[in-house]
């Protein structure tokens, strides 16, 4: 995470963003305790599965053949990965993407009511996701949910379309032309989905 980055170009875009509609395909990640966002419009999915999960506790009984089963919750958990770029000779654009995934790097920390005292944590790093239909609440409203865990990989190899440039930008900076990344999400139900009794209608959207 390269913290001598200035964030102003990121924060400028994310506000001129909020101004027009999002796209089908726009990707919003917000930092639930700061406001902070950061937008992806131009990616290629490269992965990507929704996993709901139902936990049962099993207490075997003797004389029966199967155990007796009690439902205790189920988690939903999403992987997505995806690629940005490859990138115009704009170096802009390439500076740019690096300054969004380097804030989204940042997300994955806390806020703090004392920077000087790594125990006064004030809010955990909640995030709020949209993603088309993919990724959103039955609501269309983004999902609320926590990072298990962030990569990106600069994609530099040696063909016209990979091979990165250094530029002298207060010391020597690499432009990939292409970077992968990828999340994990686990999802934070802000209501209980389930079927109701009275009807045995879905209750929670689509």
């Amino acid at each position: 995470m390269a913290t001598s980055i200035q964030y102003s170009a990121v924060d400028a875009a994310a506000k001129e963003a909020t101004k027009k509609p999002l796209t089908s395909t726009a990707l919003e990640i917000e930092h639930a305790a700061t406001g902070k966002k950061v937008q992806f419009f131009q990616m290629k999915i490269t992965g990507f599965s929704d996993t709901v999960t139902p936990s049962w506790s099993e207490e075997p009984v003797y004389g029966r053949m199967d155990p007796i089963a009690t439902y205790q919750g189920t988690t939903r958990a999403i992987e997505l990965s995806f690629d940005i770029g490859p990138f115009s000779d704009s170096d802009d654009r390439k500076k740019l993407a690096l300054q969004k995934v380097s804030r989204l790097m940042q997300f994955q920390y806390p806020t703090y009511s004392d920077t000087t005292n790594a125990t006064a944590i004030s809010r955990p790093p909640l995030l709020r996701v949209k993603f088309a239909n993919y990724i959103r609440s039955g609501a269309n409203q983004p999902l609320l949910c926590y990072m298990a865990g962030m990569s990106y990989n600069p994609v530099d190899g040696m063909s016209a379309t990979t091979t990165p440039k250094v530029v002298d930008d207060d010391g020597a900076t690499i432009l990939p032309q292409r970077i992968a990344v990828s999340i994990s999400l686990k999802v934070l139900h802000e209501a209980a989905p389930g079927w109701k009794d009275s009807d045995s209608k879905w209750d929670g959207g689509n």
